[in-house]
């Protein structure tokens, strides 16, 4: 399953790191995909209304902390290497990630 997990997250990656550096505008239904592809094959529980939010130099997941495993973290932050994870603080009971591109 890891092997499967990296894979489909390191291709992620590589997409979302082509939309930021050639600043690509994505639709609505872009975001959704993505969020489906977090959701579904990678298992991130997003928030549902938002889940996905691409900017000029960084992406925000927006994950819903009941039931999310430390491990699942962990992984996210080995395989998106080439982004820095930062938690952001919110004013809901929802887990707010911004990954910046890293230099």
């Amino acid at each position: 399953m890891d092997e499967t997990f990296n894979s489909i997250a390191f291709k992620l990656q590589e997409e979302l790191v082509d939309i930021i550096t050639s600043g690509i505008d994505v639709n609505d239904y872009q975001l959704i995909m993505y969020k489906y592809i977090f959701i579904s094959e990678l298992k991130v529980p997003l928030f549902e209304d938002i889940g996905v939010e691409i900017c000029d130099d960084s992406f925000v997941l927006y994950v819903i902390p009941d039931g999310l495993e430390l491990d699942l973290l962990r992984k996210l932050d080995d395989v998106f290497d080439k982004f820095k994870v930062t938690f952001m603080p919110n004013s809901y009971n929802i887990l707010k990630m911004k990954f910046s591109l890293c230099d």
